[in-house]
């Protein structure tokens, strides 16, 4: 690691440990509540159910991908690598630390494709988090008289209004039109394709052009997969007797699951109390320590859940070759 590396790793953890200091300092989490409910054997059963549902959900959507590139991998392989990027997301920075991990056994794994190895993760990624903000963009306009009187939510629902709008646009244009095989895109990607790496990640994009369905139907995994993360929170939160609807959950955990992916300290803690103990006060509710608490409850078991990935990584004795090497 370099030394420039190494600092920008500091200042992270600085600012994470920060963030920390202020959740406490601020008490933005209500651990009284939590006490009774950690170990609770059915909120334990539950959680189970629910995470072990979404990772079923996520493997599939990326075996979708893997298959678009022609990769020889099965459901086992990738279930198998997921539940280890779980467990290092639980000890690097942020939730998208073990996509690295990730990307590093799974080039290994195709020595000859390593680069669609290694794009299917970071597209997975993409998709995953387009989802979550495409949800929060759908509930934000059909209860757009929520938003009435929160200027700060009316901001954020401009910008995933924006981006949604955006993504579907391009969407359009790369599945059913023929921009991108114009000789004004051709031109437009002629310097691009001069440097060899990034040739073979636009190539390999390229691949899914003619795979609508296939993306249609990764995207519809995602969705359900986020509808059953969303549906946990509001489980959770109504053992801890939080005064929102369903639909208020459809709209704030997905922009507070984003925050929580702001690579600072491991498995998104700080950012994501603050971004639930915010975003519950901008809504209107008198004690928004209650979305700290919410978080820190769910993140718990998200901690817990992911800590299995260490027996499928007792699996994986010999790592593959460095991540660097992989594209």
């Amino acid at each position: 690691m370099s030394l420039n590396q190494k600092l920008k790793l500091t200042l992270k953890t600085l600012l994470g440990l920060g963030l920390v200091a202020w959740v406490l300092k601020g008490k933005m989490v209500d651990f009284s509540l939590l006490k009774n409910l950690i170990l609770n054997p059915m909120n334990l059963l539950v959680a189970l159910l629910f995470l072990g549902a979404s990772a079923v959900l996520c493997t599939s959507r990326w075996l979708i991908l893997v298959q678009g590139q022609g990769l020889q991998l099965s459901f086992r392989d990738l279930f198998s690598l997921n539940m280890i990027g779980n467990f290092f997301n639980t000890f690097m920075p942020g939730s998208v630390g073990g996509d690295l991990i990730k990307a590093w056994y799974v080039a290994g794994k195709q020595p000859n494709k390593r680069t669609e190895a290694v794009f299917t993760v970071l597209l997975d990624r993409v998709l995953g988090l387009s989802v979550i903000i495409f949800y929060a963009a759908f509930t934000l306009v059909l209860f757009s008289n929520w938003l009435r009187g929160r200027t700060e939510l009316k901001a954020i629902a401009i910008c995933v209004w924006s981006f949604t709008l955006f993504s579907f646009v391009g969407g359009l244009l790369f599945f059913y039109s023929n921009f991108f095989k114009s000789s004004f895109s051709k031109k437009l990607l002629y310097y691009p394709r001069r440097f060899k790496k990034l040739s073979k990640v636009l190539d390999a994009t390229f691949l899914y052009q003619d795979q609508s369905k296939q993306i249609l139907k990764a995207i519809l995994l995602s969705a359900f997969s986020i509808f059953v993360s969303i549906y946990f929170h509001f489980l959770q939160g109504q053992s801890i007797s939080v005064p929102l609807s369903l639909v208020q959950y459809f709209a704030l955990v997905p922009l507070a699951m984003i925050a929580s992916a702001v690579p600072l300290l491991p498995g998104g803690i700080g950012t994501g109390q603050v971004a639930f103990f915010t975003l519950f006060k901008w809504s209107g509710i008198s004690n928004p320590e209650l979305g700290g608490t919410l978080c820190t409850l769910v993140q718990i078991y998200t901690i817990l859940f992911n800590c299995l990935g260490y027996f499928f990584y007792l699996r994986y004795k010999k790592l593959p070759a460095p991540l660097e090497s992989a594209v």
